[in-house]
């Protein structure tokens, strides 16, 4: 039972390793249209496009937690922080997934600035930590992130961002490094009422992986989201309430055999 656990466990893993660009995305917003997150700014932009908390203000702070797959052992919580000012934005951001057996957790901290009205760039320097068992010890390293961002009008959006620019090793028997990825992204923006959004991912190993999603304004507060994964495919949705300073984000990604993994953020913002 420990061994059926512990590849299952990594089984997992490896779907959203490759699935997603080497782990979870943060955030119910973005979760809910397809992890297309590139081109969107905001607190969760600090794991997803660095550049993106440049466009905020004031402080920020957000909980998300996802029950991927349904599965306890497999949940995964995220705690960002950023603030915005004169000489920048900076932000940090932990995660945890895992259980006993099998957990992995993640720290990293980010600095953003934009340059102009239109343009900004982002970079963060993340520690990574897998622990399998208490017999086959843990596995730590560091890397970084670069992400840009440019926005040529008040409609369009384009987001880049780079994952591991320099490859860290992971392993000497076989020798491992991790990947270098590429995310590239657009969104379009339509009257403030709704957000479509197009991004691509690849690494030098495994084929792209594209996401699309789309939000709606249903009314003053509320909002609806659909997107798409396609690899692993998946579909995604789910809704956003804004309570006053309170942004309260729930979504849910469907994959045809291993089911739900519905997920909620919240984040508390405080601008100037």
């Amino acid at each position: 039972m420990r061994w059926k656990m512990i590849c299952f466990i990594l089984f997992m893993q490896s779907i959203y390793v490759h699935g997603t660009g080497g782990g979870i995305l943060p955030g119910g917003r973005i979760s809910a249209m397809g992890s297309a997150a590139v081109a969107t700014t905001g607190i969760w932009s600090v794991a997803t496009n660095q550049a993106g908390i440049a466009w905020s203000q004031g402080w920020q702070a957000g909980l998300y937690a996802e029950n991927r797959f349904l599965v306890k052992e497999l949940c995964y919580e995220a705690v960002a922080l950023t603030w915005s000012g004169r000489p920048g934005a900076f932000g940090i951001v932990v995660s945890y997934s895992g259980f006993q057996l099998f957990n992995e957790i993640t720290a990293g901290i980010t600095y953003a600035r934009k340059f102009g009205r239109r343009f900004s760039v982002g970079v963060q320097l993340y520690y990574n930590r897998i622990q399998l068992g208490e017999e086959y010890g843990s596995k730590s390293l560091v890397s970084g992130k670069i992400g840009l961002m440019y926005k040529p009008d008040d409609s369009w959006t384009l987001g880049v961002q780079v994952c591991n620019p320099v490859p860290v090793k992971i392993s000497d028997y076989p020798e491992e490094r991790l990947p270098v990825l590429f995310r590239l992204g657009i969104g379009y923006n339509i009257s403030g009422k709704v957000l479509v959004l197009l991004e691509g991912e690849k690494d030098l190993e495994h084929k792209p992986v594209i996401r699309t999603g789309l939000e709606i304004k249903l009314a003053s507060m509320v909002w609806g989201r659909l997107g798409v994964i396609s690899d692993p495919f998946m579909v995604t949705g789910g809704i956003g309430l804004m309570l006053g300073k309170i942004r309260i984000d729930i979504a849910t990604r469907y994959h045809m055999v291993l089911g739900f993994s519905p997920s909620l953020s919240v984040v508390y913002s405080i601008n100037k």
